[in-house]
């Protein structure tokens, strides 16, 4: 499977590796989540191929140099984001988040409304039902990280990755196995994760166990789309936002204008398979007037 060519691109707060999937819509910024890469939109650009996706690495994961500035959090993601839209000379996107990557979309929509046209969610970016307890959650990450080994190669990552946290994801699919190199130190030959731990552990906080994304989805003025997935991880499994909880923030939010439950999926399916990439597609879609 052959990628765009990416660019390293030097910004105000920092560089950003860029992948740019050219179509003939105006520009899109796609954020991925919190453990993953800029790889993680392959599956919509092939659901459509008409968007111009412009999918940057975030801060610490793939290519992207981790940032001094701490902690880490959406907020300042976001700013770093508004930032690298300077230095492409991009004035106003849609955007469109998945996880992490939609609290991100929250925040620079809400921190800079003048640069965002729309935001559409893919399970993330509206408060959870309920907050995690920091130092709990910190504790978890860290164990969790703290047991990645060096991988042989991308296969055994990949079963791994699917066996453990994407278990509705085919781990022989090519735009899976890619995108999982894109996160090894080797490639396809393996090696640890490129991750820095103590940006993922803070991004996570940030968003799963503090009030601010009650307040950035409060001050949010662009229309504003949510798909989320009927599952957290695998078939049977309590989802990240149950549909009660949705239509309650639905009811007070005037800006969210459309929620779509996607049946049958997990939070990865929603994105990392052919039906939920096209669930994805339909409503980017409509956010880009199409």
């Amino acid at each position: 499977m052959t990628l765009p060519e990416e660019q390293l691109i030097d910004t105000a707060r920092g560089a950003f590796n860029v992948l740019t999937w050219p179509g003939d819509s105006g520009p899109a910024l796609a954020i991925h989540g919190l453990a993953s890469t800029n790889r993680l939109w392959t599956w919509l650009h092939q659901a459509a191929p008409w968007a111009t996706l412009l999918a940057p690495d975030l801060p610490g994961r793939g290519a992207t140099p981790v940032r001094d500035a701490r902690p880490s959090s959406a907020r300042n993601h976001a700013d770093g984001l508004a930032a690298l839209l300077d230095a492409i000379g991009v004035e106003t996107v849609d955007v469109i988040g998945m996880s992490l990557g939609g609290f991100i979309a929250v925040e620079l929509a809400a921190r800079h409304p003048d640069r965002v046209r729309s935001v559409t969610l893919v399970d993330g970016g509206l408060p959870t039902p309920v907050m995690a307890q920091p130092e709990e959650l910190a504790g978890m990450l860290r164990a969790k990280y703290r047991e990645q080994p060096d991988w042989p190669d991308v296969t055994a990552y990949a079963r791994h990755h699917a066996d453990t946290e994407t278990p509705l994801v085919n781990a022989a699919d090519p735009r899976f196995v890619e995108m999982l190199a894109h996160e090894l130190r080797d490639g396809t030959a393996g090696g640890p994760v490129l991750r820095d731990v103590d940006t993922e552990v803070q991004d996570a906080v940030s968003v799963l166990a503090s009030e601010r994304p009650i307040a950035a989805l409060a001050q949010l003025e662009a229309p504003t789309r949510l798909l989320h997935a009927q599952w957290s991880t695998g078939e049977g499994s309590a989802p990240m936002y149950p549909p009660e909880h949705v239509a309650a923030l639905e009811k007070r939010t005037s800006a969210l204008i459309h929620t779509e439950l996607v049946e049958r999926v997990d939070h990865a399916a929603l994105i990392m398979t052919d039906r939920g990439a096209e669930r994805c597609a339909a409503v980017l879609a409509k956010a880009l007037g199409r």
